[in-house]
C-alpha cells in the first residue's frame, strides 16, 4: 500500500487548509494559466486554492 500523499493545489482561502489534487471539483485554462475551484476538507466550501 503507498503512503504517497497527494499534490498539494494551494491552500483555503477561509481556513487556511491545505487543498490536494484529490478535493479538486473543477479545473480548466484561463488566457493567463490553469483556473482550479476545489472543496475544501476542513470547511467544506468551493474555493479558488491560494
Amino acid at each position: 500500500m503507498s503512503t504517497t500523499n497527494p499534490p498539494s493545489t494551494g491552500t483555503c482561502p477561509f481556513c487556511q487548509a491545505e487543498i490536494t489534487t484529490i478535493d479538486v471539483i473543477l479545473e480548466y485554462e484561463t488566457e493567463t494559466g490553469p483556473a482550479v475551484y476545489a472543496e475544501c476538507p476542513e470547511c467544506r466550501d468551493v474555493v479558488n486554492p491560494q
